[in-house]
């Protein structure tokens, strides 16, 4: 899709990862064989590791992980001066946030970014690329529209 305006340009565009998905799988492997480590002076490292995979499956299942992956894997951000874009596949029209409505860019996520709108809501974008250098584009970008 094109810029909106006469003076808008894309800074960036990107879609889900699925390099990001599976680390953060992987994460939550790890911090689950961390977390059941206590078991191991009971029983054998094999069922260790077949019950700490079949947990943190179990918990990415109960909380959505796999959701979020299959309901974005066709949607598009694209970052202009202007506004955040996301383009998703069954909309005809893309959603506009536009860069003076972000309050605020959240800092503890590594695998998404949030942004907190002025009425105390907040949107995710799930699970960028490159998630510091997407987050410094948009912060820049953003400061550039307040400056306006």
């Amino acid at each position: 899709m094109t810029p909106e305006g006469p003076d808008e340009r894309t800074l960036l565009r990107w879609q889900i990862s699925f390099r990001a998905f599976v680390l953060r799988c992987c994460f939550l492997l790890v911090l689950t064989m961390i977390a059941s480590a206590l078991m191991l002076p009971y029983y054998t490292v094999g069922i260790w590791l077949v019950t700490a995979a079949l947990v943190a499956v179990f918990y990415m299942w109960i909380f959505d992980d796999f959701q979020i992956w299959y309901a974005n894997r066709k949607t598009h951000w694209r970052l202009t001066n202007r506004a955040l874009y996301i383009e998703q596949a069954d909309n005809f029209e893309p959603l506009v946030l536009p860069l003076t409505d972000i309050v605020r860019i959240g800092r503890l996520s590594l695998w998404s970014i949030v942004l907190q709108l002025p009425n105390r809501q907040s949107i995710t974008l799930p699970l960028v690329p490159d998630v510091r250098a997407t987050k410094a584009k948009i912060a820049a970008a953003r400061e550039v529209a307040h400056a306006r």
